[in-house]
């Protein structure tokens, strides 16, 4: 009994040793429990300070406000300039056309009326029908083209009286009168062979196997004014636009592959430039500078060079962001050499201006003119104005 007695015993201090350090595993595990207070709190607060950040927020906004009112203040002075800007031009138009001297010759279109007038703006006259008009050095005659029959190069008073046909041609252009006087020079068309298409084979030398075949191509030609007597100078298979040198002893013309030089007379024909942009060159009357158009990309420009192709530089010009760009075509020197006449769309429609012959100054002329007639051009290097002597 007494063993019965012990064992029961033993059994329950294991038990009661056995609750103990199950309450004292259960007291730990109750001390983990705080935390979970201190972690809660946490993002609360952390979501809290976002949300009292946001009232500062407005103010910025607010503050901002007067910046915007400040920034279109200063934007209405950047627009004003520009509309300020371009009627300058408009009204001193009128002021310096008083001071231009000699006269002009111009077409309407190609085949249509040609006109005198004088640099001021009187004195329109209508003088024939035609196309590519050129003052006579002395400004007393006027050359011209003619498509309509009897076709070929007419020159006739500047009164329109005493037209004479100076060289039948059915398709004749662009005369221009020597420095003296004494000749004419034009381009027509006609026709000419193209190069055979050799091969050289082993054994039996050059083999023609293609031979030449006709081909439409435009010559250059001269004229003598006193008995109609004509030359045909060397030129290139496509010559166009020719021009004399200031002494009158070469052409410059618009050729196969830029622009090339010729003599009257003699197998002279030279390149003078390889830039296929280049078009319708046109001498100063002392023979110095040449003027002349340039393709630029989508649009014609002109430019000017020394007589011997050196110092080329571009008289005119506009912004590359315009969606269209102008077109500045059919340059003609004054006849003392300090200023340019030329036709131009800038406005829209075609018009006349001038400048000077660095390219400044550049403003329009004969405006009551172009309001009355309109002027066509069709890119085709047709002259459309001449600047003479009065």
């Amino acid at each position: 009994m007494n063993r019965r007695y012990r064992v029961n015993k033993l059994r329950l201090a294991i038990t009661i040793l056995y609750a103990v350090m199950v309450t004292v595993l259960l007291a730990s595990c109750g001390q983990a429990a705080p935390p979970e207070p201190t972690i809660i709190p946490l993002p609360t607060r952390y979501q809290e300070t976002p949300t009292l950040i946001c009232p500062p927020t407005v103010a910025p906004t607010a503050t901002e406000t007067p910046a915007p009112t400040s920034s279109p203040t200063q934007s209405p002075p950047s627009p004003t300039p520009e509309p300020t800007t371009p009627p300058r031009p408009r009204p001193a138009t009128p002021t310096p056309t008083p001071g231009l001297e000699g006269r002009f010759v111009f077409q309407v279109a190609s085949g249509g009326d040609i006109y005198t007038v004088n640099a001021d703006g009187s004195g329109l006259v209508r003088v024939t029908r035609g196309m590519d008009p050129s003052w006579s050095p002395d400004g007393s005659r006027i050359a011209f083209a003619r498509w309509t029959s009897p076709w070929g190069i007419y020159t006739t008073a500047a009164d329109g009286s005493q037209e004479r046909l100076l060289f039948s041609s059915h398709v004749a252009r662009a005369p221009v009168w020597s420095p003296d006087g004494k000749q004419i020079a034009f381009y027509f068309e006609t026709e000419g062979l193209t190069a055979p298409w050799k091969e050289y084979l082993e054994g039996y030398g050059w083999i023609t196997l293609i031979p030449p075949q006709l081909q439409t191509e435009w010559h250059l030609g001269v004229v003598d004014v006193a008995d109609g007597y004509f030359h045909q100078p060397y030129c290139d298979r496509f010559a166009f636009s020719p021009t004399w040198s200031g002494d009158g002893g070469v052409l410059i013309y618009n050729g196969d592959h830029g622009l090339s030089v010729t003599t009257v007379e003699g197998p002279n024909n030279v390149s003078f430039n390889d830039n296929v942009h280049d078009h319708f060159p046109v001498m100063s009357p002392d023979g110095r500078r040449i003027v002349f158009m340039h393709w630029q990309h989508d649009h014609w420009e002109i430019y000017l060079m020394n007589a011997d192709g050196s110092s080329r530089w571009p008289l005119t010009g506009s912004s590359a962001l315009l969606e269209r760009r102008p077109n500045n075509v059919s340059p003609a020197w004054s006849p003392d050499g300090k200023q340019i006449v030329f036709l131009s769309d800038r406005s829209g429609d075609w018009a006349f201006y001038v400048m000077s012959a660095d390219g400044s100054d550049q403003r329009q002329v004969l405006a009551n003119v172009t309001e009355r007639l309109k002027i066509i051009y069709r890119g085709v290097n047709e002259r459309v104005i001449s600047w003479g002597a009065s």
